[in-house]
């Protein structure tokens, strides 16, 4: 158990100052139709007299889950602990494994801590540092420390696995998050590149454009591609290089839109517009200033017209009308939008399961002794409208991730996305 830090009165700051910053920064100016004030009073003792600091901040996560949306939570400025898929890059699902729930490791990034320590999906997860947890409860992992994995592997061997679990580094617009390997590339056949991509990290994402256009350049010439974003969180605009493989004209994509641009969208002359990464960090500072005249402030970085993000016309591909986008329920935000934007505009075939149905634009927001909130300022709308927060995309092609299967080594959900593309 973690000893209480913050006094009651402390705590009661830092709850008055999440229920202002909630009511002047959340996307929705209705908030939902949620009354939040009585939310905050019925939440108020439980908040204040919770034992530990880490049961305050689940109390205050429980409070802000009354606004019934994803891209929310309160963490401390250096989180001490994290999720699986923030901390140690992998994802896990709740399966029956000898006639109980047990979570299940699903998505296993290479280079992830999870990835290194020698976790691999269809690995089921029982303990942590002797902690056993099973669902409803999710694991939680310390960092900057080596913390002790308990698992049933292949053969349903238990076996103990130590992590080295770093402390992840917290970046403007995004949540801390240690990253795995950005960009995973190889043939599966001589026709055919495999692409997967961990995360969109930045809110440009100069370096995740770049790894993508090196791995294409690399698989040059393949006639289909697979593009694998089971797993990935999402993350910035860096998903806009993935998007731009798919067609080779500029294509409208979507944009995001807070609380003070809603007036604005009427038109579409009112909008800016970005389409195109720039290959260093030099010169996205300089085509920034294109966007000046919509900034106010710049340190508060509210921008008065919502930016259409468009495709960066890169030219005809040989793979093009010849791709399989695989995703899961782990693929959320920005591989949504990539995942939707194939499917308004028919340019992949959607192969594994259903999406989440999590897409927001989020910050985080100081609340007081080393606490933050992080919440949805902005909701995506898609070029033709769709608003994707809270409507999962279903595949075109269904295939449940197994994990029986998957301690065997095997992938049937890229089994099918080849044979899939290999019929285009």
């Amino acid at each position: 158990m973690h000893e209480t830090t913050l006094r009651r009165g402390q705590r009661a700051d830092v709850l008055r100052k999440l229920e202002k910053t909630v009511a002047k920064y959340f996307y929705d100016p209705a908030l939902r139709g949620i009354d939040w004030r009585g939310a905050v009073g019925s939440h108020r003792d439980a908040v204040l007299d919770a034992p530990t600091d880490e049961q305050f901040e689940r109390e205050l996560t429980g409070l802000l889950a009354e606004l019934k949306t994803s891209h929310i939570g309160v963490f401390r400025h250096r989180p001490s602990r994290g999720s699986a898929r923030t901390v140690i890059s992998a994802s896990y699902s709740s399966f029956l494994f000898q006639g109980e729930q047990r979570w299940t490791f699903q998505d296993v990034h290479e280079g992830g801590p999870a990835c290194i320590s020698g976790i691999r999906p269809g690995d089921v997860l029982l303990a942590v540092d002797g902690r056993n947890f099973k669902p409803p409860n999710h694991p939680v992992f310390e960092t900057g420390r080596l913390v002790s994995v308990e698992i049933v592997t292949k053969g349903l061997c238990r076996e103990t696995r130590n992590l080295i679990v770093p402390v992840p580094p917290k970046k403007r617009f995004q949540l801390p998050q240690v990253q795995a390997k950005l960009v995973v590339h190889k043939r599966l056949n001589n026709s055919t590149g495999y692409l997967r991509i961990s995360c969109f990290p930045g809110i440009v994402g100069v370096d995740v454009a770049n790894a993508v256009t090196a791995a294409i350049q690399e698989l040059s010439p393949v006639e289909r591609l697979i593009i694998d974003v089971r797993g990935n969180p999402g993350g910035g605009a860096g998903v806009l290089r993935v998007m731009s493989l798919l067609t080779p004209g500029k294509l409208p994509v979507g944009y995001s839109i807070n609380r003070k641009q809603l007036a604005l969208v009427a038109q579409l002359h009112r909008y800016s517009i970005f389409d195109h990464i720039p290959p260093t960090t030099k010169k996205l500072w300089i085509r920034g200033l294109m966007f000046l005249p919509h900034a106010k402030p710049l340190w508060f970085g509210s921008l008065l017209k919502p930016i259409l993000l468009r495709t960066e016309g890169l030219g005809p591909q040989p793979f093009h009308k010849r791709v399989v986008l695989l995703a899961d329920r782990h693929a959320t935000s920005a591989s949504e939008m990539l995942v939707a934007f194939a499917r308004e505009n028919q340019l992949a075939i959607v192969v594994g399961e259903s999406t989440p149905g999590r897409v927001f634009q989020g910050d985080s927001f100081g609340i007081g002794y080393g606490y933050h909130v992080a919440l949805p300022i902005a909701a995506y709308h898609t070029a033709h409208e769709w608003i994707l927060e809270g409507h999962p995309i279903q595949p075109d092609v269904e295939v449940p991730f197994d994990p029986d299967i998957a301690r065997e080594g095997r992938d049937p959900q890229l089994d099918q996305a080849l044979q899939t593309v290999s019929q285009l």
